[in-house]
């Protein structure tokens, strides 16, 4: 009997061997092929030089794609196409979803991002944070609202409100990101161009901007300015 098994056992141990080297085999032919022939092809950021230690910085590639359109179309939609804060803020409040479709723009089932304007008294300013803030207090309105004054800007709105940039303009998400970026900074320099955020403690301000509602936020609309006049 034991004559019998371990030929047996020898031929299983051999053929597994062989399975192993197939897969083995597969896996180097398919890498070979996917680094000759990729099944896709990644196109950087116009005005990216490609990758490596030579590259040209992403901020550089998005500023010139920003270029394009900042001042013949951004700051003019605002003017077009921006909504009074004080009336449709507690329209989004009574019903977030009826608001979004009537005022707002969003990508798939993401928030709705919104295009806004209004004037009020600047009761607050946060320099501690990076991100800084400026609390806006407006006549008929039964809550405040939040400038971002920075150097830090978060979020996106006022890449996704504007409609301006779509994702289909690009082949990866860190380009589609850096647009964002380079918005906003954008967005901090015209808004500040003729008034430092420090000095808007305690003035009346008018402004122009943008912002993502999250429904399950309970702290006040952070809108991203494009324009502010004292």
């Amino acid at each position: 009997m034991a004559s019998d098994s371990q030929p047996r056992a020898t031929s299983e141990s051999q053929n597994k061997n062989r399975r192993r080297i197939t897969i083995l085999v597969g896996i180097v032919l398919l890498a070979i092929l996917f680094t000759l022939k990729p099944p896709f092809v990644l196109r950087p950021l116009p005005g990216r030089t490609g990758a490596g230690p030579n590259a040209g910085p992403a901020e550089s590639a998005a500023a010139k794609f920003v270029d394009a359109f900042w001042a013949s179309k951004v700051l003019p939609i605002f003017d077009e196409k921006a909504q009074d804060i004080g009336k449709v803020l507690p329209e989004i409040r009574a019903d977030s979803n009826a608001a979004g479709e009537k005022y707002g723009r969003r990508e798939s089932t993401n928030p709705y991002n919104y295009m806004v304007k209004g004037t009020g008294n600047v009761t607050e300013l946060n320099t501690m944070s990076q991100a800084g803030t400026a609390t806006i207090e407006i006549p008929g309105l039964n809550e405040k609202v939040s400038l971002q004054i920075g150097p830090v800007v978060r979020g996106t709105a006022l890449r996704d409100a504007t409609g301006l940039v779509s994702f289909n303009q690009f082949s990866n998400q860190l380009d589609y990101a850096d647009v964002s970026k380079e918005m906003n900074t954008r967005a901090l320099k015209t808004a500040f161009a003729n008034a430092s955020a420090a000095s808007l403690a305690g003035k009346t301000v008018t402004f122009f901007g943008a912002f993502t509602f999250d429904p399950h936020s309970k702290s006040p609309v952070l809108i991203t300015p494009v324009k502010i006049t004292l």
